[in-house]
């Protein structure tokens, strides 16, 4: 093999800097030599606006600004093009405190102006970046080090505006967590081993529970509980939600089918925007019901008001076709937007869910009371069911009561339980 060739540095083409092949084969040789250091990441986050502002011609030229200055900051650290709007600075066997100073320089630097030149003019222009600071540790991979830049970027567009990020142990470990979340995440789509809970909903004009709404619960491979708090947003994030959802769809049709005794008149299903706007949609739900020899008249479909804004007319037709086929819709989270009440009030929902941070009002003053006696009025109206979501307490109970709302879901009466709880729940009650 030729060692000078493999040992040799390449150059990005556009800022004179080191280039990505040539990073990760430094900080491979210096992990080999035992030597730690620390890695200064430079993301900048307007490059794409500065492009289209002021011409691509102007942004490479602040690229090359930016590059110039980071060459000439820290004799002993190297500066690096490891991406398009990513750079890196690395200070071989530098301490914490050094690689910090470098850092804290730099966000200093990115609040002041820069001035490029290009064809004879003079540009001033201001660029923000996110600056983390990494110690390079021992066993750090090429691709150890590119989740470790993707998380932290990640993190710091979301919590911070300014100032240096530190990625330490506790990042470190968020991190870590996050990647063994979304394996199970994965796992279970693959397998279809989710579980499906079940909280029974109290009818309050029957005296009984007629209806519950199916939950997606996650055990991870260990036997330990992942809320769905934590994976339902991450397998949005990354494109799996739908997958889910109609994981939920079959497993609940399936239950229903294997239960036709079942004491509940219905159960309903969370779907997505993206789902009820899919042109299969109505299509893979009849296809279930079949599969399962189930009625349609036992399926509810419960969808929030972000999926009817998404696409109203679409969503108007499918909600049409469904209900004439005896499978009706709830319209679900009511009161954590800004509804347009004369357009929910247009489509054929069977029952409008009052929130529980809708609920919370009721309670709160008297012209709370009066306001959620007022919505279940206009909703009884307009021949709409009302359930009251995040029903706790006795004194919410009796609320939902003088208010007229008409079924009660929550930990008063029921928390979310597993098939063979649900079939027991409902068979001590006796449902009566």
């Amino acid at each position: 093999m030729d060692t000078s060739k493999a040992n040799a540095i390449t150059y990005d083409s556009m800022t004179g800097l080191r280039d990505r092949m040539t990073f990760f084969a430094d900080i491979k040789r210096n992990a080999a030599a035992g030597r730690f250091g620390q890695i200064v990441l430079i993301q900048l986050t307007q490059l794409m606006r500065i492009n289209r502002k002021y011409g691509v011609p102007v942004g490479d030229a602040l690229l090359r600004a930016i590059a110039a200055y980071l060459k000439g900051l820290d004799v002993e650290a190297v500066a690096y093009r490891i991406a398009n709007s990513r750079l890196v600075l690395f200070r071989p066997e530098g301490t914490r405190e050094q690689a910090a100073g470098l850092a804290g320089d730099i966000q200093a630097r990115f609040r002041e102006i820069w001035s490029v030149d290009q064809e004879g003019q003079r540009q001033e222009i201001m660029a923000r970046a996110h600056v983390i600071h990494f110690p390079l540790r021992l066993k750090d991979t090429e691709n150890d080090l590119l989740d470790k830049m993707n998380y932290a970027v990640t993190v710091f567009h979301e919590k911070a505006s300014e100032g240096v990020l530190f990625f330490g142990d506790e990042l470190n470990a968020d991190m870590q967590h996050k990647k063994y979340v979304m394996e199970e995440v994965r796992y279970a789509v693959e397998n279809k081993t989710f579980q499906i809970y079940y909280q029974p909903i109290y009818d309050c004009r029957e005296g009984r529970f007629t209806s519950a709404e199916s939950l997606i619960r996650l055990f991870a491979r260990d036997g330990s509980f992942i809320s769905p708090g934590e994976f339902i947003p991450m397998a949005e994030e990354n494109g799996l939600i739908d997958g889910i959802s109609w994981i939920v769809l079959e497993k609940v049709c399936c239950f229903l089918g294997e239960h036709p005794d079942l004491p509940l008149k219905t159960v309903s299903v969370n779907m997505t925007g993206q789902q009820v706007l899919d042109p299969t949609f109505i299509g893979r739900i009849e296809a279930n019901l079949e599969k399962y020899h189930l009625d349609g008249s036992h399926l509810r479909i419960e969808i929030t008001e972000r999926t009817v804004t998404e696409d109203f007319a679409e969503v108007r037709k499918v909600m049409e076709e469904l209900s004439r086929k005896g499978i009706h819709f709830y319209l679900d989270d009511f009161g954590t937007g800004y509804s347009n009440l004369s357009s929910m009030l247009s489509l054929p929902f069977e029952v409008i869910k009052f929130d529980q941070s809708l609920i919370q009002i009721m309670n709160d003053t008297e012209k709370g009371q009066k306001t959620i006696s007022l919505l279940a009025d206009i909703m009884h109206e307009n021949n709409y069911c009302v359930v009251a979501e995040g029903i706790e307490t006795a004194v919410q109970v009796e609320s939902a009561h003088e208010n007229s709302l008409d079924r009660i879901q929550g930990f008063y009466y029921a928390k979310p339980m597993s098939e063979e709880a649900l079939e027991r729940f409902l068979g001590q009650e006796g449902n009566a």
